[in-house]
């Protein structure tokens, strides 16, 4: 009975961890059942995530839940790399398929990815790519050893976090030589106005 009691008083205490449940959604669409319900495998990869992450200089200001929702559409949808060193993470990068109105709003309106728009076009972008130990050369050289990749857009940020350019790394056909430009957003609106 001690226990009961124990809990009971507690309770009282701490009852608002009862509705510590994750945010309510953005649409009036429920969560699936399972949806909190990751398997280990991808726990572990998200742990690996926040972690590298957290020692990132850019990365460390985020709150965790804008770092999760950073994270958790590509570790859903499986478009993400964790790269490891003697079996510990070193760098990790996610990528996405933009839309060209996801593609703008991302690079000319400087707006955060939503979650229905990492999947929602053949753009592909190299959304994050984090490597707090100084592996960003190991990291580029095996994302260019996939020779099937003709075109990858990123944002790239000035250290201070305050400006940023798209870098778009072009190869006229697989396996071909890659060519890297990079353009300011009004640079970058022109062009793809240009597509």
């Amino acid at each position: 009975m001690a226990d009961k009691d124990f809990v009971r008083r507690s309770m009282r205490h701490l009852a608002t961890l009862r509705e510590a449940g994750p945010f309510p959604a953005a649409t009036d669409t429920p969560f699936p059942d399972d949806w909190f319900d990751l398997p280990q495998n991808t726990l572990a990869d998200l742990g690996a995530m926040m972690y590298l992450a957290a020692l990132s200089r850019f990365n460390r200001t985020r709150t965790l839940p804008q770092a999760l929702a950073q994270f958790e559409p590509p570790l859903r949808l499986g478009q993400y790399k964790t790269f490891r060193g003697g079996g510990h993470p070193r760098a990790f990068v996610t990528w996405a398929g933009l839309s060209p109105e996801a593609e703008y709003r991302l690079a000319v309106d400087h707006q955060p990815l939503l979650p229905q728009d990492w999947n929602g076009g053949s753009s592909k972008w190299l959304i994050d790519l984090v490597a707090p130990f100084g592996h960003v050369e190991q990291v580029l050289t095996r994302l260019a050893a996939n020779p099937n990749e003709t075109r990858v857009r990123a944002l790239w940020h000035n250290k201070a976090g305050t400006r940023y350019r798209v870098v778009e790394w072009t190869r006229p056909a697989p396996g071909g030589r890659i060519s890297v430009a990079s353009y300011g957003a009004g640079q970058f609106r022109d062009r793809i106005s240009e597509d």
